[in-house]
């Protein structure tokens, strides 16, 4: 398979469930063999497939950074210079208990919030769209899911947001809508803050095409302030 082209400064590219098609578990040996028989449901096996093929295509270059998120059969794969940490999470919007799982991992605050939400659809937009920032920002900060779950915080006021997050670098989120039923969150963090000014290109595949992926929510700014947002 080819590999991408060197990429712009950010990008962030989006496998969708067709590039498991081209996974071939017969060329796989050792430890990567014995991950794929563990893999027992086809859920799972989708998932590791379209990771594995989107990583075949698009280079990791030695001097930058990534970030490797899937569900539903999605991959997505996130790069940036060196100087730039990044995380990136997509989650499909599958039916929970969210409220009962908000109060269990997410704070107070944020718990009550989903909790005064009549709408079901918004209920399940808005705990998704807090999820997967989370998780984007435990993978930027490398801090263990767990701890970003209760030291990320993102609350809401007349549809805008503010979060907290543990760092006192400069930081930037952006949670897209790949499709209706899918989010999909990127956070970069840097010591300055013109080193996030370059919007990030977006990309699916198969076939490598542009994405113009509605924006849900863009949050930035240092570590532990307030947010401005779309």
């Amino acid at each position: 398979m080819p590999h991408a082209s060197r990429p712009p400064a950010i990008d962030v590219w989006l496998a969708t469930p067709e590039a498991a098609r081209e996974f071939d578990p017969s060329k796989l040996g050792g430890e990567d063999r014995a991950e794929w028989d563990a893999l027992h449901t086809e859920r799972r096996r989708l998932d590791w497939a379209s990771s594995r093929v989107l990583l075949g295509v698009v280079a990791v270059a030695g001097d930058q950074t990534s970030s490797l998120s899937h569900s539903h059969g999605f991959a997505a794969l996130a790069r940036a210079p060196g100087h730039i940490a990044v995380g990136v999470d997509v989650e499909w919007l599958a039916p929970r208990d969210f409220l009962s799982l908000a109060r269990t991992a997410y704070s107070t605050a944020e718990a009550e919030e989903l909790e005064a939400l009549e709408d079901p659809s918004l209920l399940r937009a808005r705990f998704y769209e807090i999820w997967t920032l989370k998780e984007a920002f435990a993978k930027a900060l490398r801090l263990p899911l767990a701890d970003a779950l209760g030291t990320c915080c993102i609350t809401f006021a007349d549809g805008d947001a503010t979060a907290t997050v543990p760092t006192t670098r400069y930081w930037r989120a952006t949670v897209f809508a790949p499709r209706p039923e899918l989010r999909l969150a990127l956070v970069l963090v840097a010591d300055a803050e013109d080193s996030l000014a370059t919007n990030p290109a977006t990309t699916e595949w198969p076939p490598a095409r542009d994405a113009n992926w509605p924006v849900v929510r863009r949050l930035s700014g240092p570590g532990g302030k307030r947010t401005v947002t779309c």
